[in-house]
């Protein structure tokens, strides 16, 4: 039922260690792809504290072969051809929305998913889930088994919460099973004290970091030549790329676009760029491998995020540790990054004159350059790395333990 990339990596032979057994629905399986991609690199921080394996289902298209670290064992939920659920772009809720047929998978997978984690988590101290879904299924393992369990929630969990009663079930049920729930930030925290107030006693905040080449970007150049936009998004419906699309049209020649990600999107958005007559000045790149994104940044003047829904996108971290200034729709999370015109600039969510003019706006060198200090500046004094991301839980982890043994 399940397979088993190669050994993970560093910390298994210390007993010392809090063993803990991470779950999660988006991982990258090999070294092509960027599936859950801010997961993993949490895993690697962590697996420097801990004694640390990453559960997650299997893909159709993964080669173990190429697999990075710290691998993952798989749980196989359908035959391999068909196992396409889970890593996409968009993950699990792209893929129901794209194909109705997909739902036929939900079933297989959730009981996969629920017997591999009650396999795998045989010794282990702690279960670690990554969105609900896994928090739901780690917390029947941990109850059956006593074992702590730790679950954080994402975007897609806080922006589905108030779309109907079964998210808010879910989200339920996953806290009463669970001991502790984690929030990237704390907008989707006072959210989910509204939305679901059995939550509010559980609920914990500990932002995701962003690695160390980020930080090594040199500043932008500040001549007012050709102005470069950057977005970096799976293209579809919920990033609102065609928002970006349409206020590149209203800005003069000189500014330019790369989009960078894939999606059911992408052929419309590539007509609409031809409609639009800005073909030329549009490059749709395909998703790049993580080592590439520090490059892709210190490419461009500006990162562009128009998207109608996020929880704290840790795509807009690494632009600010990058010292690029952002644009971004001004909706919960990306405000609470951005603030008022402090690290970038907000702009009300589907509206192309609204970005158009944020754009036109940063065309100031004096501007991109004050706000992409700033955003630097921002990510230096709030610690936001994934080494003390790693820290914090730890902690969390060593909290809980302490719990349980004074509780029995």
């Amino acid at each position: 039922m399940t397979r088993q990339h190669p050994v993970h990596g560093r910390g298994s032979d210390t007993p010392a260690r809090i063993s803990v057994l991470l779950l999660t629905t988006s991982y990258p399986l090999d070294a092509g792809s960027v599936s859950g991609i801010f997961v993993q690199r949490l895993a690697a921080a962590l697996d420097r504290h801990c004694s640390l394996r990453v559960l997650a289902p299997a893909d159709a298209t993964a080669s173990p072969a190429d697999a990075v670290a710290p691998f993952a064992t798989t749980f196989r939920y359908a035959p391999r051809g068909l196992q396409t659920l889970a890593h996409g772009a968009g993950g699990i809720p792209a893929a129901l929305g794209a194909r109705r047929a997909n739902l036929l998978l939900v079933p297989p997978f959730l009981l996969a998913m629920l017997v591999a984690c009650w396999r795998h988590s045989r010794g282990t101290q702690i279960l670690f889930a990554n969105w609900s879904i896994c928090g739901i299924a780690a917390g029947l393992a941990g109850r059956a088994r006593g074992i702590p369990v730790v679950v954080t929630l994402r975007g897609e969990d806080a922006n589905r919460v108030d779309k109907g009663r079964l998210f808010r079930t879910m989200l339920g049920l996953c806290a009463r099973l669970c001991d502790r729930v984690v929030t990237v930030s704390e907008a989707m925290a006072d959210a989910l004290r509204i939305s679901v107030p059995a939550i509010a006693d559980k609920l914990v905040t500990i932002p995701n970091g962003v690695a160390q080449d980020f930080l090594e970007v040199q500043p932008a150049r500040s001549d007012t030549g050709a102005l470069r936009l950057l977005c970096v998004a799976s293209l579809i419906p919920r990033k609102s790329v065609g928002t970006l699309i349409r206020a590149l049209a209203a800005l003069p020649g000189h500014y330019t676009l790369s989009i960078v990600g894939e999606g059911s999107e992408e052929s419309a958005l590539r007509q609409l760029a031809d409609t639009l007559g800005v073909t030329r000045r549009v490059r749709f790149l395909p998703f790049q491998p993580p080592e590439r994104l520090p490059a892709l940044l210190a490419e461009c003047d500006i990162f562009v995020l128009p998207s109608l829904a996020e929880g704290r996108p840790n795509v807009v971290l690494e632009a600010f540790a990058a010292a690029r200034p952002v644009v971004a729709s001004d909706i919960d999370g990306l405000r609470e990054l951005i603030g008022a015109d402090v690290r970038g600039l907000l702009f009300a969510r589907g509206n192309v004159e609204g970005l158009s003019d944020c754009l036109l706006r940063l065309g100031d060198p004096a501007i991109r350059t004050m706000l992409g200090e700033r955003a630097r500046q921002f990510i230096i004094d709030e610690g936001l790395t994934w080494d003390r991301a790693a820290e914090r839980y730890t902690q969390l982890f060593q909290e809980l333990l302490t719990h349980k043994r004074m509780s029995s």
